[in-house]
């Protein structure tokens, strides 16, 4: 995971054959290409160096759950804002992505996509709705979080997004994007569990990312729809299509706009985006109570071990000590600790309650930044 070294995800990290856009990969998991590959095309040029700019704040609003959801009306608002990413890559061939507009500026916009969307490209082309397109530049990269922010020459409508944090399971929401290369398709369904975390999702260059905190939809998610945006009933971006599942009908899942939108900003600023880090191993509690025969207090994670030098070890937190809420956050209901830490920047000091040998504790911990590599090896 990419906000902590953690020592065992089993019972909480699904395992899906992922649809993604990129190449076939392999890691813990068999993973499925979710591109619409091209034909070869030689191609030229490199990627272009992000251009610097000032902070950016990207607002949102509530969630809108309506009991008379309206697809069509979601679809009219958003679909001026959503384009279709052609890629080529410097070794020939290319495939087909989604994204939407988040801020624009003159002649000048910002599209957000996900970074295995343009993972590797030498050339960037975004197809609006209208038919207008333009090569693009690609201004920023996060693959910790799957995100990237690409530059178009143009004034392009904006989407508007949804605060992620209090959209309920059960509300119904809207998937667009260009599945097999189809430009604007709307498919409809429902959030269908929060807080579900991607463990060894590869990224096509060898190494793999884990995604620490996503939602899940019924919406079909099909090869060509990642970078396209889930919404609300309003029409207002609560998510960014990433994944999904081969291996079962109607599962599919989505970044938390949350993530987007807080490393989006950063990379539009012309900033590395930060990583909320703790350095800790942990097991989630039913995985304790699976194990052992010894009686465990309390819910939520239970640390196995620290890096030594990191966050967690200077805060003091111990083997054996399980962590029951971050700030007001408890840990259970599927809420997991690393979807609390996704909403925090590397510096935040967050309040972590834990049950430490039958009694209630309270440890103040400042987040550091991941380090390059992960992080270092817990010691018990």
């Amino acid at each position: 995971m990419d906000y902590m070294t953690i020592k065992s995800l089993a019972s909480r990290a699904l395992t899906p054959h992922l649809l993604r856009t990129g190449t076939v990969l392999a890691a813990l998991v068999t993973l499925t290409a979710c591109s619409v590959q091209l034909p070869s095309i030689r191609t030229a040029g490199g990627t272009p160096t992000p251009t610097p700019s000032t902070p950016v704040t990207l607002p949102h609003t509530a969630p809108t759950i309506s009991t008379n959801f309206d697809p069509v009306t979601a679809a009219q608002v958003l679909l001026p804002s959503v384009g279709m990413i052609i890629v080529n890559s410097a070794g020939g061939g290319g495939g087909v992505g989604s994204g939407f507009v988040i801020q624009s500026s003159g002649n000048v916009s910002y599209m957000v996509t996900n970074n295995h969307v343009v993972e590797g490209a030498s050339r960037v082309q975004v197809l609006m709705e209208d038919g207008s397109h333009w090569v693009a530049q690609i201004q920023g990269t996060d693959a910790i979080e799957d995100v990237a922010v690409i530059k178009i020459p143009a004034a392009l409508p904006v989407v508007q997004f949804a605060d992620s944090t209090k959209i309920q399971v059960g509300q119904p929401v809207v998937a667009i994007g260009s599945p097999l290369g189809n430009q604007g398709s709307v498919t409809a369904g429902i959030i269908s569990a929060l807080h579900r975390t991607l463990s060894a999702v590869g990224n096509g260059q060898g190494g793999s990312e884990s995604l620490a905190d996503v939602l899940q939809t019924d919406a079909p998610i099909n090869p060509g729809n990642s970078g396209g945006p889930l919404a609300d009933a309003a029409g207002h971006v609560i998510g960014m299509n990433a994944a999904g599942e081969t291996s079962a009908n109607s599962i599919g899942y989505a970044i938390p706009s949350a993530v987007v939108r807080r490393i989006a900003a950063d990379l539009i600023a012309g900033k590395t985006a930060g990583h909320p880090y703790v350095g800790i191993c942990f097991e989630s509690i039913d995985q304790v109570l699976g194990s052992s025969t010894t009686q465990v207090e309390g819910f939520g994670d239970v640390v196995s071990g620290t890096v030594a030098g990191s966050p967690a070890a200077k805060a003091g937190l111990r083997t054996g000590d399980v962590i029951e809420q971050i700030d007001s956050t408890p840990l259970n209901n599927g809420q997991t600790l690393g979807g609390v830490l996704q909403d925090h920047n590397p510096g935040d000091t967050v309040q972590v309650k834990v049950i430490r040998s039958g009694s209630p504790t309270t440890i103040a911990l400042t987040l550091g930044n991941r380090p390059a590599g992960g992080g270092g090896t817990c010691q018990p």
